[in-house]
């Protein structure tokens, strides 16, 4: 996988985007903003890479972009991606 190009100083300008876009109530552990990520690693838009500790149950579970979890995504999404459950169930 190639890590993103590197883009030095984009970290405080996504950051700062965010911060006039999202609520203070949502807050971010660490001032940098993803832009990849590949099995227990995730990339930064500058290119810094890190080890994922903070991943979600499935990344920790499988990691980022495990091939038979993304051959499922693709599969659902050939059939739809969401409905509201209460309303159509699936």
């Amino acid at each position: 996988m190639n890590a993103p190009v590197a883009a030095p100083g984009m970290n405080k300008q996504w950051v700062e985007r965010r911060a006039k876009a999202v609520s203070r109530g949502i807050s971010a552990g660490a001032p940098v903003i993803a832009a990849k990520a590949e099995n227990a690693e995730i990339w930064d838009v500058e290119g810094n890479r890190y080890i994922d500790f903070g991943g979600g149950i499935a990344v920790v579970n499988t990691g980022h972009r495990h091939p038979a979890v993304m051959k499922r995504v693709y599969e659902q999404l050939e059939a739809f991606t969401h409905t509201c459950a209460m309303v159509m169930p699936y």
